[in-house]
């Protein structure tokens, strides 16, 4: 597999998605596991990118 380097700009949409998420998930309690970070990173991007919250969580909801 060929090294793949992901390279996030510090002033992206995609950088404050990720900042969103370590914020968002310090605050909540309880055991995270890789699916709840995948999760709450898309919705961070979506939130980012312009998408309504309500729907966007409503989704993510049906999929836990």
């Amino acid at each position: 597999m060929a090294d793949q380097t992901v390279r996030i700009e510090p002033d992206s949409r995609e950088r404050v998605a990720f900042d969103l998420m370590k914020t968002i998930s310090q605050e909540e309690a309880g055991a995270k596991d890789r699916k709840y970070f995948f999760i709450l990173y898309r919705q961070c991007y979506k939130a980012t990118h312009g998408f309504l919250v309500k729907p966007t969580l409503e989704t993510d909801e049906r999929e836990k």
